[in-house]
């Protein structure tokens, strides 16, 4: 997974240079210049907690002090220009939260395909993330925006920060309509987070159109699925089986083939991986789950 270098709604700040120059006839007074200096130092904390229409009072502010300056007189200008600018992705970021909170990932993924998406993704795949806080400052509820090299595969996060980091419970968010058929996919994990990644338990929800592949709880350890799971199904002739698999790591624990012939299973010819023998209610095997493929993992997507 690509290591992303965090981008706040705050980090614009650093964008803006406000230099104070001395300009006007006998330039300011001492005292002025001092408050000026006051004002620029709170419009740029501000600015650190997205706070944007607070920055720009500030920067008025040192105006008054310093009407003249040109070195204030270009960074309001440009505070102006990246406030408008911000308005915009937060707008986007809003209508994200919106979505997500609604579970609606066809609403999400009109918003991703919009200008104003595309506008955003433009913007964090400089960095890689683009957080939104809407009380500001980088803890408390957010949403963010995760984008990833050689993917285009953008991710969504809503719920709890910790300094920038994703802690406490939180909805991790994909959809996307870019498939064979155009039918919506959408991959959702809901559950607990600390060190700014799914640890905990959670519940994982991953669906194709009408048709859902996963929807189960889950213990999760950085990402990925661990633990024991029931299986129940009900074979042709009425039988009702259950069974149990494992998790370890993401990987399922599996059967051996000497297993699936000691109790005579036929062993499949194509990449398999027997996961779970489910029994009768008098306890005798009947059945075995397999799952075709030579690997997989299990796990909150972006995590393995």
């Amino acid at each position: 997974m690509r290591k992303h270098t965090k981008f706040m709604a705050a980090g614009m700040a650093s964008a803006l240079v406000l230099a104070v120059s001395l300009t006007g006839c006998g330039g300011p007074t001492e005292e002025q210049k001092q408050a000026a200096e006051q004002y620029k130092a709170e419009a740029e904390a501000y600015m650190e907690g997205n706070e944007y229409t607070k920055a720009q009072k500030a920067m008025e502010q040192a105006l008054e002090q310093m009407p003249e300056d040109e070195g204030l007189l270009a960074a309001a200008e440009e505070l102006n220009r990246k406030a408008e600018e911000m308005e915009g992705y937060n707008k986007t970021m809003e209508a994200a939260r919106k979505a997500i909170e609604a579970d609606d990932a066809a609403a999400l993924d009109k918003l991703q395909e919009s200008p104003e998406g595309q506008a955003l993704v433009k913007m964090a795949k400089e960095t890689g993330t683009y957080i939104y806080f809407p009380e500001g400052g980088d803890s408390g509820t957010g949403i963010g925006f995760y984008t990833f090299d050689g993917c285009d595969c953008d991710q969504w996060y809503y719920g709890d920060y910790k300094e920038g980091k994703r802690e406490g419970n939180g909805i991790w968010y994909y959809a996307s309509s870019h498939t064979e058929d155009k039918s919506l996919y959408k991959e959702v994990y809901t559950g607990q987070w600390s060190g700014d990644a799914p640890n905990g338990k959670g519940h994982q929800l991953v669906a194709l159109g009408d048709t859902v592949d996963t929807d189960q709880d889950f213990d999760v350890e950085n990402g990925l699925f661990y633990g024991t799971y029931k299986i129940k199904d009900t074979l042709e002739d009425g039988t009702k089986v259950s069974g149990k698999y494992k998790l370890k790591a993401g990987k399922y624990v599996t059967i051996s083939d000497e297993e699936l012939k000691e109790n005579n299973f036929e062993v499949p010819d194509q990449p398999h991986l027997a996961i779970a023998f489910l029994y009768d209610k008098e306890g005798e095997i009947k059945s075995c789950t397999m799952v075709y493929a030579e690997d997989t993992t299990k796990g909150v997507k972006h995590f393995y």
